[in-house]
């Protein structure tokens, strides 16, 4: 596939650092020259200097060849311009575009194919926001992955010393809950994955633990990796930028598991910015105006007795302090957003829970539309060293890899796990985690975890039928 991305920012060096290795031909074009020549010299691919909002840019770009345009700049205009001439002058049949301004989700139609001609949009702060409520709404996770089937979610759990399963093997939870299915798909130790998972591989403390659960059973799984299931009804904001209030309002929209409203505090340096925000938010969010390594505010505010804090402001720096002050101060759970890539590994090891890149998040969005196949979504794990895949087969036995075979019969490339298959049975979807009997049919969805990156064209190649099917 011969993509073209407009930005070479973080999100845009990402997008071509997972895409470069796969047998894409890749253009990236960016007005920053020194930006071109570093991801040029760390990727097999070509770079552009240059307006891309020109069309003698995007022209000497490639762009009358490309599959797909990724506008994926820090400016919105930009952006939609750029889908627009894509469209017009190019005829590029898909064109995503980056948007942060959450005010023109009320006009579908200026960002359709009627508009800027845009054929997807990406919503970054809408999934960092979703992304967060997920670990709110299922306490002591890492990461909460749900699918286009609401059946099934893949939660990421770091085991606890002296929990259920903490020097158990795989197998024991079925003992600890006959009733739940449940499927492990990978367990990192130290960083590294284990290669080889069977019921039999022993579960230790400190281990993360990626496993497929119903979303109505996940607290109970969830349970015998970490001993206690402290729940995030109290929870404290800093940074009411416009993610703050975006997370703020989506916490004051929901109940928590009590039936009750989420206890939210939102704090901000920025005296107007409060008093915005105060406007912005029903009553029952507390705005309050203050630094973020206030100390005497926090004790003030009983961060003794909050569940979960989140810095989420626009200084790295600022998060990450903030958050290890709320832990010495008694906070249960942190979570810091990190836009440096390389704060990350320094955030590892220290009180705080979850480090958040919100370029993973939009990068999951991403690639959902960038994959080959029939990939109903994608969702990207340890900072984009795996992924998880939703694929459909699709075809007949004759002209399918898959189809027609039992899910034991199927080679699944090395480096990646088969998860679920979920089928329409009467009329209801139903989840197969263990039965390996199960002859493949056209239209089943899978739930395939990709832990070797080189290996998602050979799990696109798997799935796609010949071209007789077509």
């Amino acid at each position: 596939m011969r993509i073209l991305i407009v930005g070479a920012g973080k999100v845009g060096t990402s997008v071509a650092e997972n895409l470069v290795s796969e047998s894409n031909d890749i253009t990236i074009v960016d007005t920053n020259e020194s930006r071109i020549n570093e991801i040029q010299s760390n990727y097999d691919l070509r770079g552009i200097v240059g307006d891309a909002t020109s069309p003698s840019t995007l022209a000497d770009a490639g762009a009358a060849d490309a599959d797909m345009v990724v506008a994926v700049t820090a400016n919105d205009e930009t952006n939609l311009a750029i889908t627009l001439l894509a469209e017009q002058l190019f005829n590029v049949p898909s064109r995503i575009a980056r948007v942060r301004n959450d005010e023109l989700r009320e006009y579908p139609a200026l960002l359709s194919t009627q508009g800027f001609r845009a054929t997807s949009i990406i919503w970054p702060e809408r999934a960092v926001t979703d992304y967060i409520v997920e670990l709110i709404r299922y306490p002591e996770t890492l990461q909460v992955i749900e699918f286009s089937f609401k059946g099934v979610i893949l939660i990421n759990v770091k085991v606890v010393k002296n929990s259920n399963m903490d020097g158990k093997p795989i197998k024991y939870i079925r003992e600890l809950l006959p009733e739940v299915q449940t499927r492990v798909v990978a367990v990192y130790r130290q960083k590294f994955r284990e290669e080889s998972l069977a019921g039999s591989t022993v579960i230790e403390a400190g281990d993360e633990v990626f496993i497929l659960v119903s979303p109505e059973n996940a607290k109970s799984v969830i349970q015998q990796f970490r001993r206690k299931l402290r729940k995030s009804d109290r929870v404290m904001i800093v940074g009411g930028g416009s993610l703050g209030l975006q997370l703020a309002k989506s916490l004051d929209n929901i109940e928590t598991d009590g039936g009750g409203s989420y206890n939210v505090k939102l704090v901000d340096s920025n005296q107007a910015r409060c008093l915005y925000l105060s406007q912005h938010l029903s009553s029952s969010v507390l705005v309050l105006h203050g630094e973020m390594t206030d100390e005497s505010l926090f004790v003030n505010e009983g961060i003794a007795n909050t569940d979960l804090f989140i810095a989420i402001s626009n200084d790295d720096e600022d998060n990450v302090m903030s958050c290890l002050l709320a832990k010495k101060l008694g906070a249960h759970r942190a979570i810091a957003l990190i836009n440096r890539t390389n704060y990350l590994d320094l955030v590892e090891g220290t009180s705080i829970d979850i480090a958040l890149s919100p370029t993973e998040a939009t990068l999951s969005d991403l690639l959902r539309h960038i994959r080959h196949g029939d990939v109903v979504s994608v969702h990207i794990l340890r900072r984009g060293g795996a992924e998880v895949l939703e694929m459909v087969a699709h075809g007949t036995n004759k002209n399918s890899k898959i189809i027609g075979k039992k899910l034991r019969e199927i080679n699944f490339p090395e480096g990646t796990a088969f998860g679920c298959l979920v089928r329409n049975e009467g009329g209801k979807l139903n989840v197969h985690m263990s039965q390996d009997d199960l002859v493949v049919e056209s239209g089943d969805r899978f739930i395939i975890f990709v832990g070797n990156k080189q290996k998602i064209s050979s799990i696109e190649k798997l799935f796609s039928p010949s071209v007789s099917f077509f």
